[in-house]
């Protein structure tokens, strides 16, 4: 799932941003960027989670629409949130 994007500014507190750079720092992630951007991927996974009632649940989601290789383009609303839970799933 590929998209154009433009660039986007993060605030972050000076605490939560020293947090990240130390991680950074430690070799957890590459970049800031990489490390804001698993930041917001760990955000987005536990609200999908949190929609469909636990971790547990959306896990199971995730491996039947692997197993029944479920096209997930033609879906709606939440198609874009599946696909990419579904492939960060595959990256674990």
């Amino acid at each position: 799932m590929t998209k154009p994007t433009s660039p986007v500014t993060v605030r972050l507190n000076a605490e939560d941003a020293a947090d990240l750079q130390a991680r950074v720092e430690r070799g957890e992630f590459a970049s800031l960027d990489e490390g804001v951007a698993a930041e917001l991927a760990e955000l987005n996974y536990r609200r999908a989670a949190e929609i469909v009632g636990g971790s547990d649940k959306l896990e199971a989601l995730l491996d039947d629409l692997e197993a029944d290789a479920v096209d997930l383009t033609r879906q709606t609303g939440g198609g874009d949130l599946l696909t990419e839970l579904l492939a960060r799933g595959k990256a674990r």
